[in-house]
């Protein structure tokens, strides 16, 4: 009996240990949890497609609540919503407000069938407006538009998951379909954010838009292995693969984008003002097939090695048919903290309503008080591979562009700077796509206002422009500055101490030509 009464107190006592243990380890996780999400909360809040209207945590012991609601930043996505469908712009016109349930503790996933050890499990549900809701329903129905989890580890990183499910839509009156086959992320990341391993694929998406045209894409896969060096640079791989897109639409679309706001959006680099294209799209067939790229990024004590790969094998527009393309490019030897100095100062620089000029002046006085370190430490651009296929025949570059033994004080002294630089390249052309860009231009060049009485006639301008190419080529091929063969022109360049040498013969650059001879005096004359 005593030995049933001692088992039961061990008993009792191991699950009151139990309970204890669990209970502690519960309320530190949830300090933990509260830790990790802050830093999570403050990367969405650093991201410029938004703004944090309000946001708050309320800790509990075995659980925690978090809500946070997001405006869309209407200065910059603004003339982007205006191009969307109208049943979809009031997704970006309102607010996101979402919510986090937070359940901690050594088996955090407990309750909902989960199994996994951890610090917390976090599941994301959507607060929606009814109209939103609405709109969404449209689309997926009953199931959910979004669903997140986020598994917290014992060691500080975690898991976290989004899918999006697929969808059949249909508009009869309009003649709108749209099929989508969902979307899947997983994120591995280590404590902080600041190594992750990622995963994301979206298998494909159809566009049937009745007489405007049609729009789809296939098997878009996304990986990357990110780590942070030791001079603060991210370092790893990334990927991203896209079986097919095609475009065939019939009707002229307008554009004016803003490039260098978008290339910030997915990119954090800013570019200024200087490329941002407006027109417009004509009725046309765009495909695109097997687009593959890769970025490699290393370090070597403090210097950063980077290698980029881009290819695809076919990219046709209306009749023409290009590819395959082949692209291969490093960048070696750059100086790793000031390429983090660099990335701090431009981030610094807010574009948002700012004066091109004002911001072109912004970010040439950061280059030149971050920027010299990148110079006089031997950077170099390799041109590993660059072709073309192209329906007037094949574009090939190769070469390396690089600075070397560039001292701080020659940056004062225009021609001893320029001597530093050392440039081979071998360049393979179609004539015939020279010939193209030529005549183009000289179109743009002579032609006037369309509404003008009088136009001028267009086959005259064209017949000037490629006689005048004609003649220059001729006269450079006199001179064995270039070769030209089965309608391909090609030359290599060299440039090293401050010569130049175009086909292996030497080329006076500006400062050495001579002027003309003095005439002769009168009394020589006479």
């Amino acid at each position: 009996m005593n030995a049933n009464k001692h088992a039961i107190k061990l008993t009792a006592a191991a699950v009151a240990g139990t309970f204890a243990f669990y209970g502690a380890f519960s309320y530190w996780a949830g300090i933990k949890a509260e830790e990790t999400l802050a830093e999570q909360h403050q990367m969405i809040a650093a991201m410029s497609v938004f703004k944090v209207k309000s946001h708050q945590y309320q800790r509990g012991w075995f659980s925690s609540q978090e809500s946070t609601e997001l405006e869309f930043n209407q200065e910059l996505l603004g003339p982007y919503i205006g191009l969307l469908p109208e049943n979809v712009r009031p997704l970006f016109q309102g607010s996101i407000r979402y919510h986090h349930d937070v359940a901690h503790g050594p088996l955090p996933g407990l309750l909902s069938g989960h199994f996994s050890p951890g610090r917390a499990r976090v599941e994301t549900t959507f607060d929606m407006s009814e109209g939103t809701r609405k709109t969404l329903q449209r689309f997926f129905g009953d199931a959910e538009p979004i669903t997140i989890v986020n598994r917290l580890g014992l060691a500080g990183g975690g898991e976290l998951s989004v899918a999006v499910p697929q969808f059949d839509y249909e508009e009869t009156l309009a003649g709108v379909k749209m099929k989508w086959r969902g979307f899947n992320l997983h994120l591995n990341y280590a404590a902080g954010y600041k190594e992750y391993q990622a995963e994301s694929v979206s298998p494909g998406f159809v566009l049937e838009a009745g007489p405007k045209g049609r729009f789809s894409f296939d098997n878009i896969r996304y990986l990357s292995d990110v780590r942070p060096g030791n001079t603060g640079v991210k370092l790893g791989t990334g990927e991203l693969s896209v079986a097919n897109v095609s475009l065939k639409w019939n009707e002229s679309i307008p554009y004016s984008i803003k490039l260098n706001e978008l290339i910030h959006l997915v990119s954090r680099v800013r570019v200024g003002e200087f490329i941002n294209p407006s027109g417009e799209f004509r009725p046309s067939n765009v495909e695109l097939k097997n687009l593959k790229y890769q970025i490699v990024t290393s370090e070597q004590e403090e210097f950063i090695n980077t290698r980029g790969k881009l290819d695809f094998d076919t990219f046709s527009y209306n009749d023409s048919v290009y590819g395959p393309l082949k692209l291969d490019i490093s960048a070696n030897h750059l100086h790793g903290p000031t390429l983090v100095k660099l990335d701090q100062a431009f981030t610094r620089i807010p574009f948002e309503e700012k004066d091109p000029t004002q911001l072109r002046k912004r970010y040439i006085e950061a280059i030149t008080k971050q920027g010299l370190p990148l110079l006089i430490n031997d950077p170099k651009i390799m041109i590993n591979t660059f072709s073309l296929r192209m329906p007037t025949g094949e574009a090939k570059l190769d070469g390396q562009i690089a600075l070397q033994g560039l001292q701080e004080s020659e940056l004062k002294t225009p021609l001893e700077f320029i001597k530093r630089f050392i440039a081979l390249l071998n360049i393979e052309l179609p004539r015939q796509t020279l010939e193209n860009l030529v005549v183009a231009q000289a179109r743009n060049l002579f032609t006037v206002d369309a509404s003008a009485e009088e136009q001028p006639d267009l086959g005259e301008i064209d017949n000037l422009a490629k006689s005048l190419l004609d003649a220059q080529l001729s006269e450079w091929e006199s001179q064995k500055l270039i070769t030209q063969q089965n309608g391909q022109l090609a030359t290599r360049i060299d440039f090293k101490n401050g010569t130049l040498l175009v086909n292996s013969t030497r080329v006076a650059l500006p400062w050495e030509e001579e002027e003309d001879p003095a005439p002769p005096a009168a009394s020589a004359a006479q």
